[in-house]
C-alpha cells in the first residue's frame, strides 16, 4: 500500500512539472465510441487538431484538420476498422513566440473590433441567423450550435471580405461566435 502511494505521488509530481508545451499537447485525446470516434477538447481554450486515419485496406492515410471549441466533443466521420491518432494540436489563437502577424491579422487588431458578426435575418417572414464579415479579407469564424439537450457542435466557415452568409440552425436552439481569424 505504501509503494502505491509513493508511485501516485511521484507521477503526481512528475505532471506538475510538465512543460506548459506539453501540458497543451494533452488538450485533445481521441476516444472510441459505438458510433465510432470522438475528438475531446479539455482545454478551456480553441484548439486545431489535425488527425491521421490509415484504414488496412487503404494504401495512403486520410489526414483531416478540425477545429475545436473549448471544452467540446466533436464526433467524428470515421467508420470501420481502421486506426486514427492526433498528429498535432495548437491553439486557434498564435502566442507571441509565433511568426509575424499576417497583414490581415495586423489589419483585424488595428481597428479594434471583431471581423465577424452575427446578424438575425428575416426571409420571406422566416426569422434566421447570418454571419457577416465586415472586414475587406476573407476572415474564417468557429461557430458553437448548443442543441436541445445541451450538446454542443462546432463548425468553421469561411467568409469573404464584406459579405453576409445565412447559417443554418441544423437542430440547434442558441448559436455563438467562437473564434474569428483570417484564411489561410
Amino acid at each position: 500500500m505504501m509503494k502505491l502511494q509513493i508511485a501516485f505521488a511521484a507521477l503526481f509530481t512528475c505532471l506538475l512539472a510538465l512543460p506548459p508545451a506539453e501540458a497543451a499537447q494533452k488538450c485533445t485525446r481521441l476516444v472510441k465510441t459505438l458510433r465510432g470516434e470522438q475528438l475531446i477538447n479539455n482545454c478551456g481554450s480553441c484548439r486545431i487538431v489535425s488527425l491521421q486515419r490509415k484504414r488496412p485496406s487503404a494504401a495512403a492515410p486520410i489526414n483531416r484538420t478540425y477545429t475545436l471549441a473549448p471544452k467540446t466533443t466533436t464526433d467524428l466521420s470515421f467508420r470501420g476498422p481502421g486506426q486514427s491518432r492526433i498528429i498535432s494540436d495548437s491553439s486557434c489563437r498564435p502566442s507571441a513566440s509565433d511568426n509575424a502577424p499576417t497583414a490581415a491579422q495586423k489589419s483585424a487588431k488595428s481597428d479594434g473590433k471583431r471581423c465577424i458578426i452575427m446578424q438575425r435575418t428575416d426571409k420571406n417572414g422566416v426569422t434566421g441567423l447570418a454571419l457577416a464579415n465586415t472586414c475587406n479579407e476573407c476572415r474564417m469564424a468557429v461557430v458553437d450550435r448548443i442543441n436541445g439537450k445541451g450538446e454542443r457542435r462546432s463548425q468553421s466557415i469561411a467568409i469573404g471580405g464584406r459579405s453576409l452568409m445565412p447559417i443554418p440552425a441544423l437542430g440547434a436552439l442558441q448559436a455563438a461566435i467562437l473564434d474569428d481569424q483570417p484564411c489561410k
